[in-house]
């Protein structure tokens, strides 16, 4: 499957990850799934070199040529104004 970046500012009150805790700020989301549909989310501060785990998983999705689509929702999702 193709891997997918993109930038974009955490939510009110952050993004959890498993490895340091909550995250903010700009922020660079990474996606990845197999074939199996097993689903890889990651991210850092944006040009940072460490990657964190996104806390929830383990992802599956039932087909993994959803990935493309589900990686657009989820930065809609994360970046969308509050109100």
């Amino acid at each position: 499957m193709t891997e997918r970046f993109s930038v974009l500012t955490a939510p009110p009150g952050g993004l959890m990850t498993k490895e340091v805790g909550v995250v903010t700020g700009e922020l660079e989301l990474h996606t990845d799934a197999d074939a199996d549909g097993d689903l890889t989310m990651r991210i850092r501060y944006a040009g940072a070199d460490e990657w964190y785990t996104v806390d929830g998983g383990p992802f599956r999705l039932f087909d993994p040529r959803d990935h493309e689509v589900l990686h657009e929702v989820l930065v809609a999702l994360l970046h969308r104004p509050q109100p």
